[in-house]
């Protein structure tokens, strides 16, 4: 095998790990998924919260807006996790409490809507109807691209799902016939239920039928991406971690903390290892081990404080991929967060470009224009923001303030002539 050094110096040697077995190999555990651990007892609160939406008027509306908000929300907390490589639910929920992509798949649904409803209309209901047929079979590719990126403009892009259809080859088109089997089922089982039941009672059994269809579903295409994710360009962050092996000081404090969580102390093991992070060089799997529980801990300033630290290490391993993965974490978690130098940030940014991670570029990219307002890179920054946000999200009021602000402190003659065009082009027409 082929060793490398791991944080602390020692070393370690590089595993490659196992191939992920085939999804449909794994039918039973992905049905059952939904029944175990968090994403059970999510599903229960879930459901109960439900519950108020029955309440009359305004108030019934507004939970049930919250109820499925949250519903998807953790459906979509689910794909991501699965596809980093963990089979179980994220035991706690992952960045806002409303997720973006949630918002974003919200409009995607009504725009593929209207296309249908306006060709219906305007066209033909043969051509609405084998554009619903397409808009159907594009949705699992659209809804793993808004997981994945957070860019709306790419999900709504049929040549995005058609390109990772392609890349998947006839298992996406199995993976697409076992969704639609479970959504059936779930439909079947509603309708069934709806008329054998008491109102409140069939209300509650109704729910529960439709949030284990939805979190099957998208662990389903979260496992997805993780079985094909070289394929996809992904690395899942539980492979990464197998990059390096343990020493024994850091084996012997990752059991001692691992021990104190797994008996509730949460507040003890963060003090194992605080001293030992503070005290000595430790290795990777120690600083994530202690990156998840600061974010379980809600101590915000000292999990974005430990996360540049974090940054730079992983970095210095030149493991960019699980860096973009904390640096979208830490993002998620506070809109300011920037790692330590702007040498840093650069480097990111430019690997998130790269890896087609536009809305992560954009966020880093106004984080770091907060951040470091006189920075003589200010004005490319802005500029870069504001191309993406222009031509990736169609957002030109933003772009405009971007390109507006950049302008008033540009002190280069030879960066002025592009932001001035830049502007122009994001301007309405008279």
């Amino acid at each position: 095998m082929e060793g490398r050094l791991n944080a602390s110096g020692a070393l370690g040697r590089a595993r490659k790990p196992e191939a992920p077995e085939p999804f449909w190999q794994r039918l039973p555990s992905i049905m059952s998924s939904p029944l175990r651990g968090a994403a059970l007892y999510t599903m229960l609160a879930l459901t109960a919260l439900s519950l108020l939406a029955l309440l009359p008027g305004p108030i019934g509306m507004i939970f049930a807006l919250m109820t499925w908000l949250g519903i998807y929300k953790a459906a979509f907390d689910i794909l991501r996790n699965t596809a980093d490589g963990f089979m179980d639910a994220p035991e706690v929920a992952q960045g806002e409490l409303i997720d973006g992509a949630v918002l974003r798949m919200l409009a995607l649904m009504i725009l593929m809507i209207a296309l249908v409803v306006a060709l219906a209309i305007l066209v033909s209901p043969i051509l609405a109807l084998v554009a619903m047929v397409l808009c159907v079979f594009m949705q699992p590719g659209a809804v793993i691209s808004l997981a994945m990126d957070g860019s709306l403009r790419r999900a709504a892009n049929p040549m995005v799902s058609l390109g990772l259809a392609v890349r998947i080859g006839w298992p996406y088109l199995a993976a697409f016939g076992l969704l639609f089997v479970i959504q059936a089922s779930a439909a079947t089982a509603r309708h069934w239920l709806g008329n054998v039941m008491p109102p409140v009672l069939g209300d509650v059994v109704l729910m529960l039928v439709s949030i284990w269809a939805l979190f099957a579903t998208f662990h389903l295409m979260g496992y997805l991406v993780y079985q094909y994710h070289e394929e996809l360009g992904y690395s899942p962050a539980a492979h990464a971690r197998v990059d390096f092996q343990r020493d024994a000081p850091d084996q012997r404090l990752l059991d001692e903390a691992e021990g104190h969580v797994r008996e509730g102390r949460l507040d003890t093991a963060l003090e194992v290892l605080r001293a030992d992070v503070r005290s000595r060089a430790v290795g990777l799997p120690v600083h994530e081990l202690y990156q998840r529980l600061l974010a379980k801990s809600g101590l915000a300033g000292e999990r974005a404080e430990h996360a540049r630290y974090f940054l730079g290490q992983l970095l210095a391993e030149k493991q960019d991929r699980r860096a973009l993965a904390l640096l979208r974490e830490s993002l998620e978690a506070d809109a300011d967060f920037v790692p330590l130098t702007q040498e840093q940030a650069t480097h990111l940014v430019e690997r998130a470009r790269q890896s087609g991670q536009s809305q992560l570029t954009v966020d880093a990219l106004h984080a770091m224009l907060r951040a470091w307002p006189r920075a003589p890179e200010f004005s490319q920054w802005s500029l870069d923001a504001a191309l993406l946000l222009a031509e990736r999200f169609g957002r030109d009021d933003q772009a405009r303030a971007l390109l507006t602000v950049a302008l008033e402190r540009c002190e280069d003659p030879a960066q002025r002539p592009k932001l001035e065009a830049a502007l122009r082009a994001v301007s309405p027409t008279s």
